[in-house]
């Protein structure tokens, strides 16, 4: 999922492939606790690695707390572990998403407002879109065609666009009738008459963990509970914790971003997507993908949506991400819940703007989307690898940085004994530095030491003087803690 600042990536990756081993022997009871870990030496000749790969790794187990070393005794397995591996059962049991305090109430409401250096977003400079392109189409369609403005906006949406997101899908795995999508105001909009068209208040949703806070917000404003489960190394979901609670029947719904998660970055493998929608689809789960980025997959081929392995899976995306992030244009596709998603949007907002959805496909229709998507995806594959080489050099060591595979997004994790992020976040905010603090992913505090920055909107000084800016504060917090 991560490189770690300090050391080469290839010497990282063996190491912390070690130290997951150990991990998980310490968590399944192997290695219980107070149990001597091997020598430095027994692990190097064990693992054929070298002396100072092997250091390093009962190092790493010490500093997440998974060991503790005895002075000419060596390394053992932390006693309060025990303890650990118990919370993590006891987090797999449904939570309700606690009204915001205070605190996160405003770092919300301060998300998104103007600043000096935007890095909290998870869009682009307006120099990214096609905006010159789709005002000319909007000003061509509203003359030639007035009644995309003057008649009343009515029904599932336009039907041009429709068959144009149908004829796409093909690409993606999935085929799919025009007349099971339903154009909306925005993903947003989808996910949220998705979710209410499949759950009542008090059902309980399964949701990647770190979790895109508005996805959060949403589940607490729908009195949905939730079970969050945490990525694995590979920097998606767990995939056995995952369909562990689907065969448990501990959980009705899986709520997902599974192409371009958001804060990480990554992309569920198919042969896994299509495990999770078998086993979803056996035990009567319901699962809602949120599908917006998976046109921004840096790859050559654009990642398959969980709806190309099950056709229940409810299926939504949108073109803020892609066309323009004013463009408010989502759509949902269903196989089940159709009616029932179009009667909640009709007694809800009604309908979408007509002229958007017609500019939108005739962009669509004239191939201008699949060039500005060629674009698009060279650009932010650019800027996040400035942003993400900026932060591996200046952060201090121990910073972890994700490596994502489309999108805006880098994910951070400050070393442990760093300043709380929601502390940076008040920082950087009266510097007129932009970011997203890591707590407001989770329903609780495990991402206090993590923060989410965005790259869309360019690489620049000023854009590397923040970064700088940021790791400075977190190396003053490390050395005051040290004094």
């Amino acid at each position: 999922m991560t490189d770690v600042i300090g050391g080469q990536e290839s010497q990282s990756s063996r190491y912390r492939q070690i130290a997951e081993q150990i991990k998980q022997a310490i968590h399944t009871g192997t290695l219980p606790p107070d149990s001597r870990l091997p020598s430095v030496r027994t692990l190097a000749t064990q693992y054929n690695v070298s002396l100072t790969t092997a250091l390093k790794t009962l190092r790493t187990l010490e500093d997440e707390h998974y060991a503790v070393a005895r002075p000419k005794s060596g390394f053992f397995v932390a006693p309060r572990l025990q303890e650990k591996h118990s919370l993590a059962v006891i987090n797999e049991q449904p939570r309700n998403i606690a009204p915001l305090d205070e605190q996160t109430e405003l770092h919300l409401a301060m998300l998104g407002s103007d600043c000096r250096v935007r890095l909290d977003l998870a869009n682009g400079d307006s120099a990214l879109y096609p905006v010159k392109k789709i005002g000319l189409l909007m000003r061509q369609m509203g003359y030639s065609k007035p009644a995309l403005l003057g008649n009343t906006v009515k029904g599932t949406g336009y039907a041009l666009l429709k068959t144009e997101i149908a004829r796409r899908a093909v690409d993606y795995g999935c085929n799919i009738s025009a007349d099971d999508i339903l154009i909306t105001n925005g993903c947003i909009e989808a996910i949220s008459l998705s979710l209410r068209a499949t759950l009542k208040p008090g059902d309980i949703v399964a949701v990647e963990s770190p979790c895109y806070f508005v996805l959060l917000q949403m589940l607490h404003n729908l009195n949905l509970r939730v079970i969050e489960v945490e990525a694995g190394q590979e920097g998606y979901v767990n995939v056995e914790k995952l369909t562990g609670l689907f065969r448990r029947k501990a959980v009705q719904a899986f709520l997902t971003i599974c192409n371009i998660n958001n804060p990480l970055g990554k992309s569920i493998p198919n042969e896994q997507k299509a495990y999770i929608a078998r086993q979803a689809d056996e035990n009567d789960v319901v699962i809602v993908e949120d599908d917006i980025f998976g046109d921004t997959a840096f790859g050559e081929r654009r990642p398959f949506p969980m709806r190309a392995f099950s056709p229940n899976a409810i299926l939504c995306s949108g073109f803020s991400k892609t066309v323009a992030p004013g463009m408010r244009i989502g759509w949902v596709h269903s196989v089940n819940y159709m009616r029932k998603i179009a009667s909640l949007k009709y007694t809800s907002t009604m309908g979408t703007s007509m002229l958007s959805q017609a500019a939108i496909a005739e962009l669509l229709r004239s191939g201008g989307y699949d060039a500005h998507l060629r674009k698009l995806r060279r650009e932010l594959a650019s800027q996040i690898t400035k942003m993400r080489q900026a932060v591996l050099q200046e952060f201090p060591a121990g910073t972890r940085v994700s490596e994502p595979e489309g999108g805006y997004v880098l994910w951070v994790e400050m070393p442990l004994k760093a300043l709380n992020v929601r502390s940076l976040f008040l920082k950087a905010r009266n510097a007129g530095i932009g970011i997203a603090p890591g707590h407001i992913f989770a329903t609780d505090h495990r991402f206090d030491h993590c923060f989410r920055l965005n790259a869309g909107f360019g690489w620049n000084a000023e854009v590397e003087q923040a970064i700088r800016q940021l790791a400075q504060w977190c190396q003053q917090s490390l050395t005051d803690t040290q004094d």
